[in-house]
């Protein structure tokens, strides 16, 4: 890799060095932190309609999305299903080229205590809940990281899971994908306070400057690209969620640029077997700063039981960027 790329990061330019108190997770050395008061001091919990529900932003806003998830929940469901949840990223075409999004998941079963390793192991085995996302990644057979007081996680993945050959521009945005979901995993578990810079060194199998998936060496440290992102996303509700109400209140983020985003949603026709839709509602929403967050939406609408695809749409280069979510109102 070039000494001039901008995903790597010197160390002695990183700022920020955290406070440590309590114990160091042994297996995985990961410090624990106190409850600072920027992020909540757990993580997030949702109702789950079934165990493979859930719910669904740069590194700064991951308390502040988290609360838009606790405002009505990642998904509706019975109350003993509550499990806490991991941000995963994943990778979906906008104007034929990848971006991330961001989906909530069930900490895996026997959960180690490790918010960033299960994260990680998540996005490398796991399957996205919304059927537009996807990932380049292989299932790792072992994961495991430490971070430093200097915000510097370290993460140690089997060679496994990079063994699938990807061009270099396919490679650079799966590694964007690893760097975004190890971070948030970090501030969401209240590792690091929000807002604060971190970057992320990859080994493989214990190794420095592996070559991954063929195409990128793995030296320095990689820090978040903001444009890997996606221009529109739907935070909540998630892909899938069965809401008992018929209140339902949309969040996410669009492009702080912008004044607004156009919406529309579409109402599945009864008795239909080809998933047929017909329009039932659409409008714009206007973009503005909530909790902190540059470019967030948020806008309600009553919906009679049925079931609906939700789309955020946002002009973007010679066509349209956009995010949808299919949901059940019961």
């Amino acid at each position: 890799m070039s000494q001039h790329d901008p995903l790597r990061k010197n160390r002695l330019g990183l700022r920020g060095i955290l406070l440590v108190s309590g114990g160091v997770l042994v297996a995985s050395s990961i410090f624990f932190l106190p409850d600072t008061g920027l992020l909540p001091g757990s993580a997030s919990t949702t109702d789950l309609a079934q165990p493979s529900l859930t719910a669904a932003s740069s590194e700064g806003t991951e308390g502040s999305s988290d609360a838009a998830v606790r405002k009505q929940g990642a998904a509706a469901g019975p109350a003993d299903a509550t499990q806490p949840l991991l941000p995963v990223y994943w990778l979906g075409e906008v104007e034929g080229t990848d971006r991330l999004f961001r989906e909530y998941l069930v900490s895996p079963a026997g959960a180690t205590g490790d918010p960033i390793s299960e994260a990680v192991q998540v996005m490398t085995e796991g399957q996205p809940l919304d059927p537009d996302y996807h990932s380049p990644w292989r299932p790792a057979s072992s994961v495991s990281s430490s971070i430093s007081t200097k915000n510097v996680i370290t993460l140690d993945i089997s060679s496994d899971s990079v063994s699938k050959r990807l061009d270099e521009d396919e490679a650079r945005i799966a590694l964007q994908q690893l760097v975004h979901t190890a971070t948030a995993a970090a501030a969401h578990g209240g590792l690091i306070a929000g807002g604060e810079a971190s970057s992320v060194v990859v080994l493989v199998d214990g190794a420095a400057n592996h070559r991954a998936f063929g195409a990128v060496d793995l030296g320095g440290e990689w820090t978040r690209d903001p444009s890997a992102l996606a221009p529109v996303w739907v935070i909540d509700p998630q892909e899938g969620v069965e809401h008992a109400a018929e209140s339902l209140t949309i969040h996410g983020v669009g492009p702080a640029s912008d004044d607004s985003l156009a919406w529309r949603i579409d109402r599945s026709v009864d008795g239909s077997a080809a998933g047929d839709t017909n329009l039932f509602r659409d409008g714009s929403v206007d973009i503005s700063s909530q909790d902190g967050v540059p470019g967030a939406y948020s806008f309600s609408v009553t919906l009679p039981p049925g079931q609906y695809e939700i789309t955020v749409s946002t002009p973007s280069g010679s066509g349209t960027a956009q995010d949808s979510k299919t949901i059940t109102i019961r």
